[in-house]
């Protein structure tokens, strides 16, 4: 029922997004495509298709094409680009590609399509400016290939009539990658100031092992620095939606003013592409300007783009949608499957984690046992060891999507929740399934946290927050009141007793664990959907994600002290280390931002 009282009409529509099954998806009935893609979390370089047992599928053009109870799907369409020869022998000859190839197989595609000799180095040029290959280059783009010759030597060509640029698809839809050759950027050496170590991570007890088996991207001085270029919505095969076309281009990490900390000086080369050397981008005068609907009420003042932004984290192929911690180490999860390893502290790329077939959406670590584990929308648990960095046990149990999980403290157990409206508990010693609580909420779970000691918190789409305990794991309790819209994240912190809730009716409440009672409520906190929520070490700061792409600081009684802009997509994960906030969005990014300046004792 609507604030004014009259009834809104709630449709179920049966979707089915890449590698998973169809799901039943309620939601109010949208009033434009917009928001109908924004309530089903369909990407810009996703189509949306009608799917009709006598017409076939076709792309949904506006609203009035769907109906209660009809069938979607999403697709994501494959990637094609058309490639000449700088000397004019090959023109315009088709090079395609479908979501998992990596930047070297495109690479490779290109240099047969144009006959070059394998292994040739090539240069892409759009006109005059060098394109960085990826797996996400604009569609249909018209390029010029320009080959490399080795120093003292020629470069050898096959024939002007070399094959197709066609990368084959394989029967599951996405190419392999090889374990010597994982996705991630691929660098030129450069020399990179180093942080010292953070207190008690490098020796000890604290450390994570840099082992051999670390599955690091290949470096070599010879090659181009690449990285995740937004996708184009366009696709072969499917229109473009009108009203989203043009591209913006990513960069590898870098720092932006500066380093992880004040003492990393900015690089003294910035022709020299690399990671953590490349140069800050412009502030773009396209850069959305995010509102406050509170703003006034809270006297919120807008920090200009980067301005607390010390370094910029890039190379996934999709929006970054988790991140986690441990030790030393950062791990960025995202939609292109994979997880990423960085060093905090230098903020390096080491690595890359490939494994699961669907978007990486969540991510906990244990440091005792030595172990990550992700959750995927492929409705699986994945088990890595921080010793080898290879996964030991993949967890089966989860109906749908895997959207949270936290790891409970001083003790060896994993929670996890989904979009199948269950909790599930993991014996991370024995590697089993320990309990499984279904029907836990009536709708998807989107985050566990711990609250103390025997006590967990859920919350979902269904408006509440529910608090469990942990020797019967039974239900304890509902919060109430409850939000009006789904509770997209919740923050606990055990030092000043508060519990703080996120929801996507753009409003932020703050909790007392003792009486787990709302004792503060910041309404219109955000000017859209509220995605996500952090706390700072000393829990007197307070961070919050937000789909408008900013991220606001407050203080402990939701008093707004700035806004931190930057980032051009939503914001979906928000993490504290020490002194800086690790915030991940669809822009492909993680920024790192200076926030102990708003610290209170």
């Amino acid at each position: 029922v609507a604030a004014e009282g009259r009834q809104m009409a709630v449709w179920s529509l049966f979707v089915q997004y890449p590698n998973r099954e169809p799901v039943l998806r309620e939601l109010v009935a949208p009033q434009s495509l917009s928001e109908l893609r924004d309530a089903l979390e369909v990407f810009d370089d996703q189509h949306l298709l009608i799917v009709d047992p006598h017409h076939g599928q076709f792309p949904v053009e506006r609203v009035s094409d769907l109906f209660d109870g009809c069938s979607l799907r999403v697709a994501v369409p494959r990637r094609r680009v058309f490639v000449s020869r700088s000397d004019g022998l090959i023109q315009h000859r088709p090079v395609v590609w479908y979501p998992g190839a990596g930047a070297e197989q495109i690479e490779s595609a290109i240099v047969k399509a144009c006959g070059f000799a394998v292994g040739t180095a090539i240069e892409v040029m759009d006109g005059d400016v060098a394109v960085v290959i990826s797996a996400t280059i604009p569609n249909d783009s018209a390029l010029t290939a320009v080959p490399l010759a080795p120093e003292g030597g020629s470069v050898v060509v096959t024939g002007s009539r070399a094959g197709s640029g066609q990368i084959p698809l394989p029967p599951n839809g996405c190419l392999p990658r090889s374990p010597e050759s994982p996705r991630g950027p691929r660098m030129r050496t450069a020399t990179t100031p180093t942080v010292p170590p953070r207190p008690g991570t490098r020796a000890g007890a604290n450390s994570v092992p840099r082992s051999a088996a670390v599955p690091a991207g290949p470096v070599g001085a010879g090659q181009r620095a690449r990285s995740g270029t937004p996708q184009h919505p366009g696709g072969a095969g499917y229109p473009a939606r009108p009203g989203t076309g043009g591209s913006r281009t990513g960069s590898p990490s870098r720092p932006c003013g500066g380093g992880y900390g004040a003492e990393l000086p900015a690089p003294a080369s910035p022709a020299t592409p690399g990671l953590g050397v490349a140069p800050a981008p412009a502030p773009s005068p396209e850069q959305p300007t995010p509102g406050s609907a509170g703003a006034s009420a809270v006297a919120a003042a807008s920090a200009g783009a980067d301005e607390h932004c010390v370094h910029i984290l890039a190379g996934h192929a999709g929006p970054v949608l988790s991140l986690c911690t441990v030790g030393d180490v950062l791990f960025t999860g995202s939609q292109d499957c994979s997880i990423m390893i960085w060093d905090l502290n230098n903020l390096q790329y080491i690595g890359t984690l490939p494994g699961h077939t669907g978007p990486v959406k969540c991510m906990a670590a244990t440091l005792g046992r030595k172990m990550l584990c992700s959750g995927s929308q492929d409705k699986t648990i994945k088990v890595w060891s921080l010793e080898t960095f290879s996964s030991t046990k993949t967890f089966l149990g989860h109906s749908s999507e895997v959207n949270t999980m936290t790891v409970l403290e001083n003790s060896e157990v994993l929670l996890s929740g989904g979009e199948d409206r269950s909790v599930r508990v993991w014996d991370l010693l024995s590697l089993t399934l320990l309990a499984s609580l279904e029907q836990a909420h009536l709708s998807g779970i989107f985050a566990i946290k711990q609250l103390d000691g025997s006590s967990f918190v859920t919350a979902s789409r269904d408006r509440t927050i529910k608090v469990w305990t942990t020797s019967t794991w039974q239900a304890r309790c509902t919060l109430g009141p409850p939000h009006y819209d789904g509770v997209s994240d919740v923050a606990a912190g055990s030092r000043q007793g508060r519990l703080f809730s996120a929801s996507r009716d753009r409003s932020i409440r703050r909790w007392d664990v003792q009486s787990l009672e709302s004792d503060l409520q910041f309404t219109s906190a955000h000017s859209d959907w509220i995605t996500c929520l952090a706390l700072s070490p000393s829990e007197n700061t307070i961070f919050s994600g937000c789909r408008d792409a900013t991220v606001k600081v407050w203080d402990a009684e939701l008093r707004c002290m700035t806004m931190l802009t930057g980032h051009k997509g939503p914001i979906t994960a928000l993490l504290t280390v020490d002194g800086h906030l690790f915030s991940a969005s669809h822009d492909r990014t993680v920024r790192v931002w200076r926030v102990d300046q708003f610290e209170k004792s």
